[in-house]
C-alpha cells in the first residue's frame, strides 16, 4: 500500500528544531516517530535549511493530516549573541535609589515619577514631558523601537502603560517590563523589555518567512513556537514577547528527554551533543532544574524563565588544531568534518577513524589525522617543544591522534559537568527542610542525545564510570521535544489587603475594592484568571495549572499585623503531551 495512503487517517505533529549546526524535523503519529530528517542549518538564511528539512520529512506524508507545527529556533539567540539587535530607546522610571547606569545594555532615559513598593503613585510622570523628551531622543537615535520599565511597576502598572500610550506616536514597537514579567526584580524586567524590542524586527520577518514556507507546502495547521521555559505558544501571540524564544534549543532538549522517557528518578546528567556545543542539564528525581530568577542574555540577567542549561565548546564538528605544541579540541567550529568534505579535522573525524561513527569518507578522515600525527612529530623534532611528560611523544598514527582527540573532548565534558554540579551544590538554601535533609547532587546516571550521541556517548559513560543511556531517536531529540511541547503561559496576581487592590501586571490589570484576604483565595483567583487567559489564547484549558510561588508578607502597623501583601505566580504546567515509543 502506498505510504501516503497508509497515513491518510491519522493526525500528526510536526516538530522543527533549528540548531547551530543542524536543522532537524520529525513527524509524530500518536506515540510513534514516523519520519525524521536532519539537514545543515544555513546560517546566512535559516529558511533554506528549514525548507530542506521540511521537504525531506514530508516526502511521503499527507500534509492535511498535520494537526500542529511547533518550532524551536535560534533566530533570536543568534541575533542577541551576535550583538546584531537593533537600537532601542530605553525609558526607565526609577524614583529614589541606586544609580542604574551601569547595569543595562544601553544608557537609559530617566523619566520623572515614582511608584512605591505598595504600588502607590507618589509622583506622576507628566504626559507632555514624555512626548517632548521622546521627540528629542528619537530624533537623535532614529529608531522606532522603545522599551519602558518602572521600578515597582508590577505592583501598579498604570504609569508604565500611560507612558507607553504617550510614546505610541513616536515608536512602532514598545515593550513593557511589567507586561513581560510579574517578578519584582526591576533590573531583570528592564533588560527583558530592552531585548524584547531589540529582537522584534528580526522575529517578525522570520515569522512571516516560516508561515510562507508552510503555506507553500500546503501545511495549514496552527504554528507554535517554543519558549525558553519549555512551553509553546501560537506564533501570533509571541510577536509581542519574542525575547522568550531565546535559548529554546536547551528547552527543546529537556522536553525531548522527557518525551523519550529515559531520565528516571536518579540524579541524572543529560548531555545534548550537537555539532558545535554540548548542553549540560541536571535532573533531580526526574525533574529538570530551572534557573532561579531568569536566564542571562549575554552578560545581562533577564526575567526570562529558563531551564538551567550550561554549554561547553565540544561538538561533533569541533575543530582540531596544533597550537604551540598542544593539541586543542574546540571550542571553535569552522565547518564539516574532513570525512564530509571539510578542510580541517574535527572530533567527528576522530570518531570515524576509531570506528565509533560510520558516515562520510573513512579514508579522508584517516588521511587528515595521519597528516596531523606527522605534523606533531615534525613539531617535536624541531626541539621547540618541551617533550618531558608530553602526550604528543606517543603519537605516531591516525588512531593515536584520534584517541587523544576523544580523550581531550571527554576531559572538557567532564570539567563542564563538574562545574555545573559544583554550582548546583553551592546554591543558597531557603527552606528549613533542605537544611535538615540536604539533597546534594551526585551524578548517578548519564543520558546522551544529539547527533553525536551514538558515537561519543559510550565513551562518556566509560570515562565517567557511570551508566549511560542513549535513547532511540537521540539524534533528533530536540525536534521531538518541540513537537510534543505543551502550551504554557504565566501570570502573577498581587493583592494588597489594606488597600483592597488586586494587580495582574502581565495583563496590565489593576482592580480596586478587592475582597481577597488570604493566600489560598489569591491562588484560586490566579487559577481562574489563568484559565480565562488560556481560553482567550485558544489553549488547552484541561491542562494542569502549576503554582510556581506564593509570597505572603504581613504588614505591621502600630505593633499589629492586620493586613497582608500576597503575591501568587501560576502557570499552565510545562511538559510534553505524551511519551514516544
Amino acid at each position: 500500500m502506498d505510504s501516503l495512503l497508509m497515513l491518510k487517517g491519522g493526525y500528526m505533529l510536526l516538530g522543527l528544531d533549528v540548531g547551530g549546526t543542524f536543522t532537524d524535523a520529525v513527524i509524530i503519529d500518536g506515540h510513534r516517530v514516523v519520519a525524521t530528517a536532519k539537514r545543515r542549518t544555513t546560517k546566512d538564511n535559516l529558511m533554506n535549511g528549514i525548507g530542506e528539512a521540511l521537504d525531506a520529512v514530508l516526502e511521503v506524508y499527507d500534509t492535511s493530516n498535520i494537526e500542529q507545527v511547533t518550532l524551536s529556533t535560534t533566530v533570536v539567540t543568534n541575533t542577541i549573541v551576535g550583538e546584531k539587535e537593533q537600537v532601542v530607546d530605553l525609558y526607565v522610571i526609577t524614583g529614589p535609589g541606586r544609580n542604574v547606569d551601569d547595569i543595562f545594555p544601553v544608557e537609559p532615559i530617566y523619566l520623572q515619577g515614582y511608584t512605591d513598593h505598595r504600588g502607590i503613585v507618589v509622583e506622576r510622570t507628566p504626559a507632555d514631558a514624555v512626548r517632548g523628551i521622546a521627540n528629542m531622543v528619537q530624533a537623535r537615535s532614529g529608531t522606532d523601537l522603545a522599551a519602558v520599565s518602572a521600578k515597582f511597576g508590577v505592583r501598579n502598572p498604570q504609569e508604565e502603560l500611560s507612558i507607553t500610550e504617550e510614546l505610541k506616536n513616536t515608536y512602532h514597537t514598545i515593550s513593557n517590563g511589567s507586561l513581560l514579567s510579574g517578578s519584582l526584580n526591576f533590573p531583570r524586567r528592564t533588560i527583558s523589555a530592552y531585548f524584547n524590542s531589540a529582537v522584534t524586527p528580526v522575529f517578525t520577518v522570520f515569522k512571516k518567512n516560516v508561515e510562507d514556507a508552510l503555506s507553500a507546502r500546503n501545511i495549514l495547521a496552527p504554528l507554535h513556537i517554543l519558549k525558553a521555559d519549555g512551553g509553546s505558544l501560537p506564533m501570533e501571540h509571541m510577536v509581542s514577547r519574542p525575547v522568550e524564544t531565546a535559548f529554546t534549543g536547551p528547552a527543546a532538549t529537556v522536553l525531548g528527554l522527557s518525551a523519550l522517557g529515559v531520565i528516571g528518578n536518579k540524579h541524572t546528567v543529560a548531555l545534548d551533543i550537537g555539532g558545535t556545543t554540548t548542553d549540560i542539564s541536571l535532573w533531580k528525581h526526574g525533574k529538570p532544574l530551572m534557573t532561579k530568577n531568569g536566564v542571562s542574555i549575554r552578560e545581562y540577567p533577564s526575567a526570562v524563565r529558563s531551564f538551567a542549561v550550561t554549554s561547553v565548546g565540544i561538538g561533533g564538528e569541533s575543530v582540531i588544531r596544533l597550537k604551540n605544541g598542544n593539541l586543542t579540541v574546540g571550542p571553535e567550529r569552522v565547518g564539516p568534518s574532513v570525512a564530509l568534505g571539510g578542510v580541517e579535522p574535527t572530533l567527528g573525524d576522530a570518531l570515524i577513524v576509531l570506528g565509533h561513527a560510520n558516515y562520510g569518507d573513512f579514508n579522508l578522515a584517516s588521511r587528515a589525522l595521519q597528516d596531523l600525527a606527522d605534523a606533531i612529530q615534525a613539531t617535536l623534532r624541531s626541539n621547540n617543544v618541551n617533550t618531558s611528560n608530553n602526550q604528543l611523544t606517543l603519537i605516531k598514527t591516525a588512531s593515536d591522534v584520534a584517541r587523544l582527540i576523544v580523550e581531550k573532548a571527554l576531559q572538557t565534558i567532564q570539567y563542564g559537568i563538574n562545574e555545573v554540579v559544583k554550582v548546583e551544590n553551592k546554591r543558597p538554601i531557603y527552606v528549613v527542610a533542605d537544611i535538615v535533609n540536604p539533597d546534594v547532587f551526585v551524578p548517578e546516571h548519564i543520558v546522551v542525545v544529539g547527533g553525536t550521541a551514538p558515537s561519543l556517548g559510550p565513551s562518556i559513560g566509560e570515562y565517567l564510570e557511570l551508566p549511560v543511556t542513549i535513547p532511540e531517536n537521540a539524534a533528533v531529540a530536540n525536534a521531538i521535544g518541540a513537537a510534543l511541547a505543551l502550551s504554557t503561559i504565566e501570570l502573577t496576581v498581587h493583592v494588597d489587603t489594606k488597600r483592597r487592590l488586586l494587580v495582574i501586571p502581565e495583563l496590565g490589570v489593576k482592580q480596586q475594592n478587592c475582597t481577597l484576604k488570604r493566600a489560598e483565595q489569591v491562588v484560586e483567583r490566579a487559577k481562574e484568571v489563568l484559565s480565562e487567559e488560556a481560553i482567550r489564547l485558544g489553549l488547552d484549558t484541561a491542562q494542569e495549572i502549576e503554582v510556581i510561588s506564593i509570597e505572603d508578607f504581613p504588614v505591621v502597623e502600630g505593633w499589629q499585623s492586620m493586613e497582608r501583601l500576597i503575591t501568587v505566580k501560576v502557570q499552565l504546567a510545562a511538559g510534553v503531551k505524551h511519551y514516544v515509543e
